[in-house]
């Protein structure tokens, strides 16, 4: 009852002038901004991926509703866009008293920490290939409004370790979704120009999930050892230790293996968070994050002749392995 009495206090938050009032001040704005732009690096794929979802549904036949007129397409990306509204009202009205709890902290922060480890230890996630199936108008628009909450996943963890504003957040994250469908194609053109804004989205992902983490006091995993005792402690290093060494060799075990490295990462995270008290202000992590982005643009001619060689590398052993008998043709 108590935690059904919480989360109903929670939503009140919405109602709060107090929240509100924090949108118009310098570092809620300088939050937003953050937010938006996060959401815009990390969302551009995501804006592919509905494209093909919609691929199907006719580019040529118009229809108007009232004072709009717009493709089928079109239409079935607008309807989808109020489902992923709505989700996000209910996530973030959760999410700000959920992350209250440590241990859910510390999944959310642990998480976009495996998304930025992924990105940069292992090559990052085989991509699937995005089929749309099916051709009714209706069904299509579900299918993009399921693709939204899942993608909203990410982003409202994202956004609950810049700031725990309800409105702040529900309104980053409300441009963030404009910014999906608007200006993908800005964040497409500025990442071929700025290859290294690639990673940029991702480093910005790591920034938030070690702020969340470093913020779960170090306590807490004292009080789970002395619960276990040092004989469970020292087995449960022990066991860790021979997988992880294990993983080298058996290659379903990797997956583990790179779980190992990240807990203890984590580990790292959390007590360093709290014995060197590193905690940050919303206004000075936002900060953080700005000079981030920003030093992408000065970072990024380094990054290209770095990378040059290697696509020079690759671009001769492709011309390489090319068939002699395509040539001859």
């Amino acid at each position: 009852m108590d935690f059904l009495d919480g989360i109903y206090h929670n939503f009140l938050r919405f109602f709060s002038w107090e929240e509100v009032s924090f949108l118009f001040t310098g570092s809620g704005l300088l939050i937003m901004l953050n937010l938006v732009l996060s959401e815009g690096l990390l969302s551009f794929d995501n804006a592919l991926v509905l494209a093909i979802l919609v691929s199907h549904l006719p580019r040529d036949r118009q229809y108007r509703l009232g004072p709009f007129k717009m493709s089928i397409q079109q239409w079935a990306l607008t309807a989808g866009i109020f489902g992923a509204y709505f989700f996000r009202v209910i996530a973030i009205g959760l999410g700000t008293y959920l992350i209250q709890f440590w241990f859910l902290q510390l999944i959310g922060g642990g998480y976009l920490l495996w998304l930025a480890y992924g990105h940069f230890f292992m090559g990052g996630e085989e991509e699937g290939e995005v089929k749309a199936y099916g051709k009714g108008f209706w069904g299509t628009v579900l299918k993009v409004e399921m693709m939204d909450i899942a993608f909203s996943i990410d982003s409202i963890l994202a956004a609950l370790g810049i700031s725990k504003k309800v409105w702040v957040i529900l309104t980053g994250g409300m441009l963030g979704i404009l910014c999906m469908r608007l200006v993908a194609g800005v964040f497409v053109r500025l990442i071929d120009r700025f290859p290294l804004f690639m990673h940029t989205g991702y480093a910005l992902v790591c920034l938030i999930g070690y702020r969340l983490v470093s913020e779960v006091n170090w306590g807490h995993f004292v009080g789970i050892s002395a619960s276990v005792g040092p004989a469970g402690v020292w087995g449960a290093v022990l066991l860790a230790v021979v997988i992880w060494a294990t993983a080298f060799k058996v290659v379903g075990l990797r997956t583990i293996r790179n779980l190992l490295q990240l807990a203890v990462i984590i580990l790292f995270f959390s007590w360093s968070g709290t014995k060197l008290h590193i905690h940050m202000s919303d206004l000075t992590f936002s900060i953080i994050m700005l000079t981030t982005f920003a030093s992408t643009f000065g970072l990024n001619s380094a990054y290209v002749r770095w990378q040059k060689p290697a696509a020079e590398k690759q671009a001769a052993t492709v011309q390489a392995e090319e068939p002699v008998g395509a040539l001859k043709d």
